[in-house]
């Protein structure tokens, strides 16, 4: 491709040196290259094949009921935010549970538990009444050891009847039935209190024929 000093040349017209650099700025300043006016044909064509597509994708659009979509995507939206809530909620409820089960099986020094529940319905009414509690305003701030302390203990502190299984009297007489023996012995009348603190020893136990006695 010819530039336009060649061109001149070709036409008979010498051009001046010292005329060459004004004349070459005049040139870029007025006029554009073959090379400029390809990329802006390329441009406008890139344009005008946007603006044919944009159009078409609009076309598709003019039977929808715009406010009908508007209404979807808020209730779509509304049951996203409900179902992170959900997922968040139960997430949480699982982490206090295990904080819970992990608190009530603590053990002490000696490998023991510390919490001996009278029997399975006390012990489940407490882990379900210490959820309920954490899960309170009022618990933010305090141990989870004194909240179960305030629930298992009266105005004086004192620890409050029928909730653990009294490890003296535990300890210094076992409720236990003879080996090979499926009834108790000497005709004793056994409490439900009693024969539950059997069950707490002894898992493993036979305990209707207590109950029957």
């Amino acid at each position: 491709m010819e530039n336009y000093e060649q061109i001149l040349k070709g036409l008979g017209v010498e051009i001046p040196e010292d005329k060459k650099a004004d004349l070459k700025k005049k040139m870029e300043e007025n006029y554009s290259t073959k090379e400029d006016y390809d990329k802006a044909v390329e441009k406008r064509d890139e344009y005008k094949t946007s603006l044919e597509q944009v159009q078409e994708k609009l076309d598709g659009f003019k039977d929808v009921d715009v406010d009908d979509l508007k209404g979807q995507i808020q209730t779509l939206t509304s049951e996203l935010a409900d179902e992170k809530k959900a997922r968040a909620e139960d997430a949480r409820k699982v982490e206090v549970e295990k904080t819970v089960n992990a608190f009530l099986s603590s053990t002490d020094e000696k490998g023991e538990r510390q919490y001996h529940f009278l029997n399975d319905i006390t012990e489940n009414h407490f882990r379900d009444a210490l959820m309920a509690e954490l899960d309170k305003d009022s618990a933010k701030g305090k141990s989870i050891g004194d909240i179960f302390k305030g629930m298992v203990t009266d105005a004086d502190g004192k620890q409050k009847p029928g909730i653990f299984v009294d490890k003296a009297q535990a300890n210094s007489a076992r409720f236990t039935a003879p080996a090979g023996k499926s009834k108790p012995e000497g005709g004793h009348k056994y409490t439900m209190a009693e024969v539950m603190r059997m069950k707490n020893e002894n898992p493993d136990l036979d305990i209707d024929s207590f109950m029957n006695a």
